[in-house]
């Protein structure tokens, strides 16, 4: 039998731009939408079903990979993979146990400006990489928090502005850069009514030597599109978008998250590998477990 078959794990604004990417993917469909974990089971065991697309809150996606993995589906995450690293690492093992494929969607890495970083970073054109730095400069209204059951929450967010509204930014910084060595930060909640911080800022050293930064906030208004500038010897480049998403989640397009769920639904026959395995998604979420913990040590001083 065919496995064509798509299960969506989460009913909210995200999940609705899983079900239009797929709708735009020759031979797949969408045949359940669960928000409950006991409908989980009922539906990754269809027959027919052949990948999983996971969408709910943050603090809730390893349940559903362990679901998935229980039922042998591959599994897509949307990011981040999880809200710790902890977490992460049981969901990579119960993949690994089962030969169950783990992805997680990082969809910005399928755009032209991606592209055209990685090739300028990988050619040696920009020299010695001296700095590597990103900013989030987002703004969200107080509804977004005290109308959602998870936002900015620790349980079920992780944090707030970093690990969720820069964790593409933070993904493209440790796709493009060497590790990091060294980590400075502070965090903040100056302008909304949330659990967890809507600032934050973090210098940060890679091996290597360069130096490099993050900001990200949801508190500057009415906002303005993300930034990533690369610095070397022979070159500079830095790229800034039109502000998709600044203010308003619901206008994000879904075309880069069809040509990522189509890169992972191509990997599983016999295509490229998928680039954004569990191993590689744990990446971000330790980079922002590293700059949350430097942040708490600051605050105790």
């Amino acid at each position: 039998m065919e496995k064509n078959g798509v299960v969506i794990v989460g009913t909210g604004l995200i999940a609705r731009f899983h079900e239009e990417a797929v709708g735009k993917i020759p031979g797949l469909k969408v045949v359940a939408k669960c928000r409950r974990t006991d409908d989980w089971d009922a539906a990754l065991a269809q027959p027919g079903v052949g990948l999983c697309l996971v969408a709910n809150a943050s603090g809730a996606h390893d349940e559903a990979v362990f679901a998935a993995a229980r039922h042998g589906v591959p599994v897509l995450v949307e990011k981040p993979i999880a809200v710790t690293t902890a977490r992460t690492d049981a969901m990579i093992s119960a993949c690994e146990r089962s030969h169950v494929p783990l992805g997680c969607i990082f969809q910005t890495r399928w755009s032209g400006e991606f592209a055209r970083l990685r090739a300028a970073v990988d050619s040696g054109e920009l020299g010695r990489i001296t700095y590597a730095a990103v900013q989030v400069p987002w703004w969200r209204d107080d509804a977004y928090y005290t109308e959602s059951g998870w936002h900015g929450t620790k349980a079920m967010d992780g944090g707030g502005a970093l690990i969720n509204q820069a964790i593409h930014m933070v993904d493209w910084l440790v796709a493009l850069m060497p590790p990091v060595t060294d980590v400075k930060s502070f965090t903040a909640t100056l302008a909304h009514p949330m659990e967890t911080e809507d600032t934050v800022t973090a210098a940060l050293r890679f091996e290597g030597g360069a130096l490099g930064g993050v900001y990200a906030t949801t508190a500057s208004f009415p906002g303005r599109g993300k930034r990533i500038e690369i610095a070397g010897t022979k070159g500079t480049i830095a790229i800034e978008d039109q502000a998709c998403g600044a203010s308003a989640p619901g206008t994000i397009p879904c075309e880069l998250h069809r040509r990522c769920i189509e890169a992972f639904v191509e990997s599983l026959h016999g295509g490229p590998s998928y680039p954004i395995d569990g191993h590689e998604a744990r990446k971000s979420v330790d980079l922002v477990e590293r700059i949350y913990r430097d942040a708490e040590a600051c605050r105790k001083c």
